[in-house]
Parts: C-alpha cells; sequence; structure tokens
C-alpha cells in the first residue's frame, strides 16, 4: 500500500490542476516564447509608469524646492531663521535596470534576477545624506525661544503633511498602472501558475526555510542588516559586515527566485500573450502619466540643488 505523504499529496493535487486546464494546457506547453524578452519588456513597461532614474531624481528635485523653499519663506513671514536642508538625492546610484519591476511586490511576476538589489541601493544612496541630516526634522538655530520657533515650523510644515522632500508624489494614476489592474488578476488565477505556486513551500523547505506563498512578503521584506555606516559609498569598500549581510540577503532571494521559477515561468508566458492587449485597453492613462512625466522633468532641468534664502528673515507682517 502506497503511503499518502504530504509530498505526495502536493504532487497529486498539482497534477490534477494541470489536467483541469485541459486542452489549453496543450497549446500553452506548445507555444514558444522568450522569458527573458518578456521579462526584459515588462520592466521597460513599469519604468515607463513609474518613471526612469532621471524622471525620479527630477521630481525629488521638484519636491526639494516645494517643500524647503516653502518652509524658508513660512519661516521667513514669521521673522523666524531657517536653515535650507541640503540636497541629496536617494537615487544614488541606480539605473533604469534598477526601477524596473523588481522584487517589492511579492507577486508572481516578481524579477527572478534581481535578488534584493533594490534592499542594498536604497541604504547606500541614504548613506550619502550629509552628516547630521535628520530625515524631515528642520535643524534648530541657536539663539532661538525654542517653543516659539518649533510651534512655527511645525506650522509650517503642515501644508506638507510634515514630510520631507524625499517623500515624493508621483503621477496621478501610476500606482494603480504599477500593479497592473486586470492582468495581474488573470494571471494569478490561471491553473498553471496556481500548480507552480503548490511547488513553492516544498522547495523552499528543501532549501531550509519555512515559508509557504502567502508569507513572502514578511520573510523576504525584512531588515537585512545593511547599514549606511558599511555600505561601499565614495569609494570607501563594504565593511565585512555589510558583505555578510548582503551575501545573506541574496541567497534567499535566490532561492525565493528558484522556488518560483514554475510559477514565474507560467506566469510570464501569460504576460507574453496578453500584454499588447492590456496596454492597449490602458493606452489613455499610460499617455497621460507620460505626459506628466516629461513635464516635471522639463520643469526641473529650470532648477539647481540649491535655493537661495535671505540671510536676515523679513520681520513678521504686523498683526491685524
Amino acid at each position: 500500500m502506497i503511503r499518502l505523504t504530504r509530498r505526495r499529496l502536493i504532487a497529486i493535487v498539482s497534477v490534477l490542476v494541470l489536467l483541469a486546464a485541459g486542452a489549453g494546457y496543450a497549446v500553452y506547453r506548445g507555444t514558444a516564447f522568450d522569458l527573458a524578452a518578456t521579462a526584459a519588456r515588462l520592466d521597460a513597461l513599469i519604468v515607463r509608469i513609474n518613471g526612469s532614474v532621471a524622471e525620479q531624481r527630477a521630481n525629488e528635485l521638484l519636491n526639494y524646492h516645494r517643500v524647503e523653499g516653502g518652509m524658508a519663506n513660512c519661516m521667513r513671514e514669521r521673522g523666524l531663521p531657517y536653515t535650507v536642508a541640503p540636497y541629496f538625492s536617494l537615487y544614488e546610484g541606480f539605473t533604469d535596470a534598477d526601477v524596473g519591476y523588481g522584487t517589492g511586490g511579492a507577486t508572481v511576476l516578481d524579477s527572478v534576477t534581481e535578488h534584493g538589489r533594490r534592499f542594498a541601493l536604497n541604504v547606500i544612496a541614504s548613506a550619502y545624506a550629509p552628516p547630521g541630516y535628520d530625515y524631515g526634522l528642520p535643524l534648530l538655530p541657536p539663539g532661538v525661544d525654542q517653543e516659539t520657533w518649533i510651534a512655527a515650523s511645525n506650522a509650517c510644515r503642515g501644508p506638507f503633511d510634515y514630510r520631507e522632500y524625499h517623500d515624493t508624489d508621483r503621477p496621478a494614476g501610476t500606482d494603480q498602472l504599477s500593479s497592473l489592474p486586470g492582468l495581474s488578476e488573470r494571471i494569478d488565477a490561471n491553473p498553471l501558475v496556481l500548480a507552480g505556486r503548490l511547488l513553492y513551500a516544498p522547495c523552499m523547505r528543501e532549501r531550509g526555510h519555512q515559508v509557504d506563498w502567502n508569507g513572502r512578503d514578511d520573510f523576504l521584506f525584512r531588515d537585512w542588516g545593511l547599514r549606511t555606516a558599511d555600505a561601499p559609498i565614495s569609494g570607501r569598500p563594504a565593511t565585512a559586515a555589510w558583505r555578510a549581510a548582503e551575501d545573506e540577503m541574496t541567497g534567499v532571494f535566490a532561492d525565493d527566485a528558484a522556488c518560483r521559477m514554475p510559477s514565474y515561468t507560467a506566469a510570464m508566458r501569460l504576460v507574453s500573450w496578453w500584454l499588447d492587449e492590456w496596454e492597449a485597453a490602458h493606452r489613455a492613462d499610460l499617455d497621460l502619466v507620460r505626459a506628466e512625466w516629461r513635464r516635471r522633468a522639463a520643469e526641473a532641468e529650470r532648477l539647481t540643488s540649491q535655493i537661495a534664502v535671505t540671510a536676515t528673515p523679513r520681520p513678521s507682517p504686523p498683526a491685524r
């Protein structure tokens, strides 16, 4: 008598799901497609929606002038000094290859080659922050009444929702479009994608990881121990602690990618079939987003990374 183990049960269920696809499965298997080219096309689409590195830096610079320039003007109107925060980009070291589909969504379409690189790049970019820079917290000048200055600073920060300038907003519609509405749901519901997902947890267990498909987000998106003090910047090599943390992260993401390949390959084949149709259906929205990115990039070209402020604050207007 054959013992029904968990592994055999999963295999049986997988076969049944595949058989349920019927004739469509035969057509599916017989259709050739280029996996790498399809992934590259998906990356290019996401860059068009979410912005290239140059466009996201432009958006950052625009927000720098909006937030820091607005703060400086607001504080001067109250007769109080304000030190404009220095400008630096959180896209330092990025290329367009780093802002494609990536792995940030914990979806079946996550990149199988990125291996968490965006996590490392985010920390490296943050390491370029000037000494003493505290995200979103203005520097208290010497010789001022602390309570008065903080109250005024909070009032001036209010119109910007107390967000610092790196916390940018992308053009309207980008978040929804980048989730591929309609297409992602069709892919997730496909029997072959579902069958591939059944193989994920057993595969990860064989590699020493206790995680199922629905737990991938918490499993992958954790504190990997990458610290700005250890990051390789400005010719400074990475420390041993950085290399160890990055190796661990890369290894886990590589295991995730390997165990996701059955479902990923099935999903990307569907993308190769259906992406033209999806883009055609969303052409108007895609064009609007692209037009707004171009507008912001053109506006940012007229700006510098410095904000000119009056050395002596203007006196407060008389009370009315």
